[in-house]
């Protein structure tokens, strides 16, 4: 499974245990005719852990609105928090990442039960074990 990266302006337990990346330095740097497909995309994926929300680094005057937790579409994994930052501030995604999404053209993936639970399985082990 692959993971896309945690971003260091966000702070959260285990951040040590996955790949880094830098919000500022990323935002704004997305096309902006994928912009919102790849927001939905990452936004209507399965929830594999869901802990609430917390606030905007970059705006903290929004206020706790930024999702927190873990989302896949079977083959990749990612924190939940990078559907708001690409629909709000344009954060460009590693191009393995798009070519993949453009490869389903956008649409969020059907898991069935039984594939639901193995990813989680997998992502417990591969990032929490």
């Amino acid at each position: 499974m692959k993971m896309l990266p945690v971003f260091e302006e966000v702070e959260a337990e285990n951040q040590g245990l996955f790949q880094r990346a830098s919000l500022s330095q990323l935002a704004g740097r997305l096309a902006p005719a994928i912009r919102e497909p790849l927001a939905m995309y990452l936004s209507g994926a399965y929830s594999l852990l869901a802990a609430g929300n917390i606030q905007d680094p970059i705006n903290p005057g929004k206020g706790v609105v930024v999702p927190f937790g873990y989302c896949t579409d079977g083959e990749w994994v990612w924190p939940s928090y990078w559907g708001y930052f690409v629909r709000e501030y344009g954060v460009q995604l590693p191009d393995e990442f798009i070519d993949h999404v453009q490869g389903r053209n956008f649409a969020p993936a059907v898991l069935s039960d039984e594939e639901l639970d193995k990813a989680e399985e997998e992502f417990e082990e591969q990032f929490f074990d």
